[in-house]
């Protein structure tokens, strides 16, 4: 009480012996408050202490939480002398009853030996329930978790349905360009050599008129077969007179074949002088045959190259898919061809058919959350009792590629595997092995809990031979085994 700096003081009995229970006892302790100005209550369950305090106005609780949430006023019963004198006793009366009332045996040197010893047997025991701690390492028992899911989608919906098995999908689209290359099959018959032969040319002018290379003639109609003179040198023309010139045909082939007096037009200010003709056929006019894409090489190439790019788009939407995601492969189709360059073109000679195409593919997707939110909640309602799913160990494997059905729906199959651990209430596992030694704890551990490998215990200190008391003092390490 004399360390005490605060107005109230709470004196708080032990739960056992008798401390303090005679009425000149607390008249002391509370005479000694009062000197230090300080209020004084009491905590106890003694009945003759509680009844003596409540005679001379002390506030008595139960516990110090009631002391703390209370006032400490008492009404208690008073005795008035009507002389004026008062009831107590004076100290120094009080101070040799004290010295009067003590017994023999409370100074004999065995009861303070004895005194001693409870003193230290009460540390040992406090040192014995606070001093060692202790950690305990267990692995609960791990078991697998799987189910066969079968599933199909619905591309009108927009979420999960847990009854029917649908899942929502979404559209992905791809742009993909190559070129391939065939031999043509198909032939044509292309110009090769010109047509030959001699032109007689006739002035029916009154003047002269000189001739040089390069004049050209055709025949008359609405496909003209036209052709040019070939002669080097100069010639003069002189009126009424004639003359011949070799001539051939401007386009090869054998259209420039052509029987005699066919060619009797003259192009250009020149015809209005002369007239010519072929006095005999032009001939030498040849055509060859040639290599040329046909349009099936077309079809056949643009089919082949298309089949090429869409297992090339596909691998590479795969590929590219988040993770758990699945391509609906039934949905996935060509929606556009942006370039397509055949070279050369159909009816055009050429060996080799060469086909560039640039083409934008479309698919529907399937994403891993959505399979998530079908799976998860299904495994969970068929999760056995007094097991719980580790987390990050879901793992989807699919067992069937995406199908078309008869019914127009895509349909797969999947399986969905976990690993579900054991739960291990903290608080059972602790009071199974408290107070106990080592081998024990750890024979009891096994025993009770389902645990996939024995128990380890670390003592602290780690000679002490027993588990602590104290809940507290008793770390509780749960380890995951995969």
């Amino acid at each position: 009480m004399n360390w005490s700096q605060t107005g109230r003081i709470l004196l708080v009995w032990p739960a056992h012996g008798h401390v303090l229970n005679r009425q000149l006892d607390l008249n002391l302790v509370k005479h000694h408050a009062a000197t230090m100005g300080a209020q004084l209550a009491l905590v106890t369950h003694d009945s003759e202490v509680h009844f003596y305090a409540r005679q001379i106005g002390i506030p008595v609780f139960n516990n110090p939480r009631d002391a703390q949430d209370h006032h400490w006023r008492v009404s208690r019963l008073r005795n008035v002398n009507s002389q004026g004198k008062s009831n107590y006793p004076r100290l120094d009366n009080l101070h040799k009853n004290i010295s009067q009332s003590a017994h023999a045996w409370e100074e004999h040197p065995a009861t303070r030996f004895l005194c001693l010893g409870f003193s230290v047997l009460a540390l040992f025991a406090i040192v014995i329930f606070i001093l060692p701690s202790a950690k305990i390492m267990l692995s609960p028992q791990v078991k697998t978790q799987s189910m066969r899911f079968d599933l199909f989608v619905d591309q009108s919906s927009t979420s999960v349905n847990l009854a029917t098995g649908s899942l929502p999908t979404y559209s992905q689209e791809l742009i993909v360009e190559g070129r391939d290359t065939i031999t043509a099959t198909g032939s044509m018959t292309i110009p090769d050599e010109p047509s030959l032969g001699s032109l007689k040319f006739t002035n029916i002018s009154n003047q002269k008129i000189n001739m040089s290379s390069g004049t050209i003639v055709s025949t008359i109609g609405s496909d003209p077969v036209r052709f040019i003179t070939t002669s080097m040198d100069e010639v003069t023309v002189y009126p009424n007179k004639s003359i011949n010139l070799t001539a051939r045909a401007i386009k090869p082939g054998s259209s420039g074949n052509l029987p005699p007096n066919r060619l009797v037009a003259i192009e250009g200010e020149l015809g209005l002088d002369m007239t010519v003709t072929n006095p005999s056929a032009m001939l030498g006019g040849t055509d060859a045959t040639v290599p040329s894409p046909t349009a099936k090489d077309l079809q056949f190439l643009r089919d082949r190259l298309s089949s090429k790019l869409k297992r090339t788009a596909l691998t590479e939407m795969e590929s590219n898919l988040p993770d758990e995601a699945t391509l609906i492969s039934p949905t996935f189709t060509i929606i556009e061809t942006l370039i397509e360059t055949p070279i050369p073109s159909v009816g055009e000679p050429g060996e080799q058919l060469e086909l560039s195409l640039r083409l934008r593919l479309h698919s529907q997707v399937v994403s891993g959350k959505a399979l998530r939110s079908l799976v998860i909640p299904i495994l969970d309602s068929n999760t056995p009792s007094g097991y719980s799913p580790l987390v990050n160990t879901l793992e989807l494997t699919s067992l069937s590629n995406p199908s078309l059905g008869e019914d127009g729906k895509t349909r797969w199959s999947i399986s969905a595997t976990r690993k579900l651990q054991a739960d291990i209430p903290a608080n059972l596992a602790v009071d199974i092995i408290k107070g106990a030694t080592v081998a024990r704890a750890i024979e009891r551990l096994s025993a009770s809990l389902p645990l996939s490998e024995q128990a380890k215990i670390k003592l602290s200190p780690n000679w002490w031979p027993w588990l602590p008391f104290l809940t507290m003092r008793i770390e509780l390490i749960k380890t995951e085994i995969r």
